[in-house]
């Protein structure tokens, strides 16, 4: 199933994976995760079946290392559902492109390579078209990279200018100091970098009321939820309730 095929506002359930295994981290902390599934195949499974149209995984040991190290788990994943796989963490060439979407990813997220080097940026839209999905990930409104550990130095808003220039399709926006913590969105700055390319938002959602609120905003396509949902904080059933009914 094509990444074209997502219209309207989508909720992306996390899965996180860590040597092999279904983790949130606090912050982007590898010193800060707790685990919450054993089999993140079943989980996703699990996802599919309450609803979800489509998923967003995360190589974790791949961000770290800066190359895909699942890939067989992801493709796992990929074949053991029919909804659409959004897959990101240490791709950095176009190599780990093309093998991430050959383990079956409707859609690649590109993170540090895309900030660090335009040209491969520009390579990968021409590539994957509305299948690529570049990361923003912000503290204090500048971009961070690598696993978040560094700073680029550039602005979050002037990034997102850069890469609307450049044909992306879309972005995924994480304020790095909310992720994994379930203490609220960053909806202002989200809809800032909304303003500018379509934005999948990331990062601290606690409820069916924020995620509303993001389905609200102009240029809003989505919202990843991870720790919220683990911890049942929220149901998938009611976030995706919540946003048909608003």
């Amino acid at each position: 199933m094509g990444a074209d095929l997502l219209s309207g506002f989508t909720v992306f359930p996390a899965i996180d994976l860590q040597g092999g295994r279904c983790v949130r981290l606090v912050q982007g902390d590898f010193g800060r995760s707790k685990e919450y599934d054993a089999d993140p195949v079943e989980r996703a499974r699990e996802w599919e079946r309450r609803g979800a149209r489509a998923l967003h995984v995360v190589d974790l040991d791949g961000a770290r290392e800066g190359r895909p190290v699942q890939l067989d788990l992801v493709s796992e994943i990929a074949r053991s559902v029919g909804v659409p796989v959004q897959v990101g963490g240490g791709i950095r060439t176009l190599e780990d492109l093309r093998s991430v979407r050959g383990a079956g990813a409707s859609r690649v997220v590109i993170g540090t390579a895309a900030v660090e080097s335009r040209e491969l940026r520009l390579r990968a839209v021409e590539e994957l078209g509305a299948g690529l999905v570049v990361a923003v990930d912000a503290r204090d409104g500048v971009v961070a990279t690598h696993a978040w550990a560094s700073s680029s130095g550039v602005r979050v808003l002037d990034l997102a200018e850069e890469l609307a220039g450049d044909g992306v399709a879309t972005v995924l926006y994480t304020d790095v100091s909310r992720d994994g913590t379930a203490s609220g969105a960053a909806l202002e700055e989200t809809a800032a970098v909304a303003s500018l390319v379509p934005t999948i938002a990331s990062g601290g959602v606690r409820g069916a009321a924020e995620v509303v609120a993001l389905s609200k905003i102009d240029g809003v396509v989505g919202v990843v939820v991870g720790r919220a949902l683990y911890e049942a904080l929220v149901t998938l059933e009611e976030l995706i309730g919540a946003v048909e009914r608003s």
